[in-house]
């Protein structure tokens, strides 16, 4: 059982897990009632029901079952404000939804709400990466001769394109190109660096080089993939970063 002084308080503001475009938030609620994931809609201090989302409808509204005791229906129904929460593949949601009325569906009763305007999506798993699939445009630029220390950028020197092989909000991974001469090793920095994620837009992101591992393939050759951190990271690009893992995620569940 959920501890209600847990789930009661909603992040702050400026939480880098919140959703607030619609058709992402849609998304998530559409995917939570295509695997039929058990939701809790909490109306009091440790009062709540155990439900399921049953339809997102055309216009956004959210329809969920209703519990099996009436009295406690009638509870959820005259409540102000109810907040909601679910988990997802270990993904927390949680948002206010505010008063709820009831409806038909299918003909038997339920809840129903209007579409919340941000949604709280948390990764518990600390900076869980997301493998970039085949097909998706994720690519970089890295300085060509990276810093052994902490040294002022150059942003006029020279860079060499990179392909993504992961990502997270705490670092990147990818294919060192061949034919690149300098000798790479744990600790060395890569400032300016830029990504591109897909058509969401360019990020521009420090680097930290934290492990370099070789990949062989079947056809003999090898792949260096280098492991980095991000020493810099804008609130802007976190959030388009959460934002790209989210797609990445949704896209994944959509295709199982």
């Amino acid at each position: 059982m959920e501890a209600r002084t847990d789930v009661n308080r909603l992040p702050g503001e400026n939480s880098p897990y919140w959703i607030q475009y619609p058709l992402d938030i849609r998304q998530q609620f559409r995917l939570l009632c295509k695997h039929g994931e058990r939701v809790r809609l909490w109306y009091g201090p440790s009062d709540s029901i155990v439900s399921v989302v049953l339809e997102v409808r055309d216009n956004g509204d959210l329809v969920f079952d209703v519990g099996p005791d009436a009295r406690t229906n009638q509870r959820l129904l005259a409540a102000p404000n109810v907040l909601f929460t679910s988990m997802m593949d270990g993904v927390e949601l949680k948002c206010a939804l505010g008063p709820l009325r009831e409806v038909m569906h299918e003909g038997l009763p339920a809840f129903a709400s209007a579409l919340p305007t941000r949604l709280h999506r948390l990764q518990r798993r600390d900076c869980h990466r997301m493998p970039i699939p085949v097909g998706h445009a994720v690519h970089g630029e890295i300085p060509s001769s990276p810093q052994a220390g902490p040294r002022p950028s150059d942003r006029s020197a020279q860079r060499i394109p990179i392909k993504l092989i992961d990502i997270s909000l705490g670092g990147v991974a990818f294919e060192l190109p061949s034919g690149t001469s300098h000798t790479w090793e744990r600790g060395l920095r890569l400032p300016e660096c830029r990504l591109q994620l897909d058509d969401m837009g360019v990020v521009s992101v420090d680097l930290e080089v934290r492990h370099i591992a070789d990949i062989h393939t079947r056809s003999g050759t090898v792949r260096r993939k280098v492991g980095c951190r991000f020493t810099r990271l804008s609130a802007g690009a976190e959030n388009l970063i959460q934002r790209y893992i989210t797609r990445l995620e949704l896209n994944r569940r959509n295709v199982g």
